[in-house]
């Protein structure tokens, strides 16, 4: 018997059998004992040649392990050198990317070791009008100009303005020309892009969807693999970039709507088992895709107001005694959601910046950024405000 005809008899004899024997992938193979296969394959191979054959095949085929020396090393070699081995990173080009996207606030960034992880889902929590979708935006811009990487960003509220994110784009790249041209004494060298050119480059490089419910939001996750993946290679033989970023903005405006006013107005549980449903689903094809992909995946989440919460003349009172972000204003959606997170960060306000002009004669309230969970740092907050560039930070 020549060596095609007992590959060919193993492979028959592989498909063919019954039950949790039968094995047509390598990871069905190699959930199979030795004496199982023994039994299948009888009498093509001995005991001996079936654990042979099963250790070649797992050399093979399956994933080696990493120590966490060589994994570090590893880590360390792409984040010094990210274009490969020659070492040239052009200004903004589509070769030139970064294991994290850097937030554009400096403070932050360092805590977490460059910006938000790739691989992983990061929250972004807030109030009303604390500047959680300027940061959407800007998280775009520098996706594209500092990460080389593009983005997709799944509006389900409307509130996407793409004047806004041109207007960061250019902003921030004025400013970083102005910086350059100080720093370089002889003004001689530009990587010949105006602001311009940029924030086009950026537009270009962010394809935005937008619908209301949960259902599109998950028929929109499904249909993202082909789309990142067509990007992708787009990226390998023209300009536009790889898909390096994922946000949506918010995941819980669909939740609501579709769930919690069903769930007030009828009083059913099965809305509630519905919503628990449709948020592991969610939070399963995000990190499906955050994994495959090697995406920073950002959600933007509203808050609701939690039970130790003061109410008077109708508004709900900051209490002074707790700490505002872990008290009476929370995360919405509920604890499930938050074990689906590794990164979460909070924005705050002092008072919401809609009303603060009837009382305080323009004078700007402090927002912060708190870093209230992550894997890599303890938590740390940075005070910012928002400018034409978007969120920039304060110095103390």
């Amino acid at each position: 018997m020549t060596s095609n005809d007992l590959r060919q008899q193993i492979l028959s004899k592989l498909s063919l059998a019954e039950g949790n024997d039968k094995a047509e992938t390598v990871r069905e193979l190699l959930k199979i004992s030795d004496t199982a296969l023994m039994r299948i394959l009888d009498p093509l191979l001995t005991i001996l040649e079936c654990r042979r054959l099963m250790t070649r095949v797992h050399g093979v085929c399956a994933v080696h392990p990493c120590s966490a020396l060589q994994f570090s090393r590893t880590t360390r070699s792409s984040h010094h050198n990210p274009v490969g081995d020659t070492g040239e990173q052009q200004p903004h080009s589509p070769r030139q990317f970064s294991a994290k996207i850097s937030t554009g606030l400096s403070t932050i960034d360092n805590y977490l070791h460059g910006g938000f992880a790739t691989g992983s889902i990061t929250e972004v929590v807030g109030r009303a009008g604390v500047g959680k979708t300027h940061l959407a935006q800007q998280l775009c811009v520098l996706a594209a100009t500092t990460s080389g990487g593009g983005a997709i960003f799944i509006d389900t509220e409307n509130k996407l303005s793409l004047s806004r994110l041109n207007e960061i784009a250019m902003n921030r790249s004025r400013r970083e020309k102005s910086s350059k041209a100080t720093s370089d004494r002889s003004g001689d060298e530009d990587d010949g892009m105006s602001p311009d050119d940029i924030a086009q480059y950026v537009l270009e490089n962010v394809t935005v969807r937008s619908f209301l419910s949960t259902k599109e939001l998950l028929e929109t996750l499904d249909v993202l693999r082909l789309e990142i993946t067509d990007r992708n290679m787009q990226a390998e033989t023209n300009s536009r970039l790889p898909v390096r970023l994922l946000v949506i903005d918010s995941i819980a405006a669909p939740i609501r709507r579709d769930f919690d006013m069903m769930s007030s107005s009828s009083g059913s549980s099965s809305s509630a088992a519905q919503r628990a449903a449709a948020l592991l689903q969610i939070a399963s094809k995000l990190k499906q895709l955050a994994s495959d992909f090697n995406l920073a995946v950002v959600v933007i989440n509203q808050v609701g107001v939690g039970g130790n919460s003061i109410k008077q003349q109708g508004e709900y009172q900051r209490n002074d005694t707790l700490d505002i972000r872990d008290g009476e204003f929370t995360a919405s959606l509920g604890t499930a959601w938050q074990y689906c997170v590794s990164t979460k960060i909070i924005l705050e306000h002092d008072e919401d910046p809609h009303k603060q002009s009837q009382h305080h004669n323009g004078r700007v309230s402090a927002r912060t950024a708190t870093i209230a969970k992550s894997l890599l740092s303890r938590r740390a907050q940075v005070e910012f405000k928002v400018t034409d560039e978007g969120l920039c930070e304060v110095s103390s």
